[in-house]
């Protein structure tokens, strides 16, 4: 038997559930980033360098490291904060089970949005912070296109539409009598 995709206890209470630890993940991502640079800050101010065993090993030296590390996490948390955040709205109409709201094609409009941001931020800041900060030695930037994100922001914005025409058509149906 197949699980229900809206309504209590379905498919969409589970992702709500998953969505909402994204959430806080990113959070807690961002504070463990902003603790790091702060450590890291500290330690170059006295002359030494961060070396830290967590999750792998995390090696910031220089400044335009530190810079570029700190800003691009922040905005990657950032970003995952806000899209989940959204989410959080939308999966809370499907466990409802009334999708078809204005406000769900405003929240997938803001997610592509924040999704098509995440991908410059990852294409542009990073490099441009490496560059700015460049100390003379040797310089690599790389500019690598992710189609498959530009592909859900596409298909994100069609969504949008669908549920801005589900909405629209509901209001008429309940305006007939």
């Amino acid at each position: 038997m197949l699980m229900r995709a809206l309504g209590q206890g379905s498919l969409s209470s589970v992702l709500k559930i998953l969505v909402d630890a994204a959430w806080v993940a990113a959070c807690a991502a961002l504070g463990f980033i902003w603790l790091i640079a702060a450590i890291s800050l500290v330690a170059q101010l006295a002359g030494g360098e961060l070396k830290a065993g967590v999750l792998g090993e995390i090696s910031i030296h220089g400044a335009g490291n530190l810079v570029s590390w700190t800003v691009v996490g922040s905005i990657v948390c950032l970003g995952v904060m806000a899209i989940s955040s959204l989410l959080r709205g939308v999966f809370e109409t499907l466990v409802a089970g009334d999708p078809f709201v204005p406000e769900n094609a405003v929240r997938l409009r803001k997610i592509s949005m924040a999704l098509a941001g995440l991908e410059l931020a990852r294409l542009f800041v990073g490099p441009v912070i490496n560059l700015l900060m460049h100390d003379g030695g040797e310089l690599t930037l790389r500019f690598a296109t992710n189609f498959v994100v530009w592909g859900a922001v596409l298909v994100l914005i069609v969504l949008s539409q669908v549920f801005d025409e589900g909405a629209r058509l509901r209001e008429d149906q309940k305006m007939t009598i």
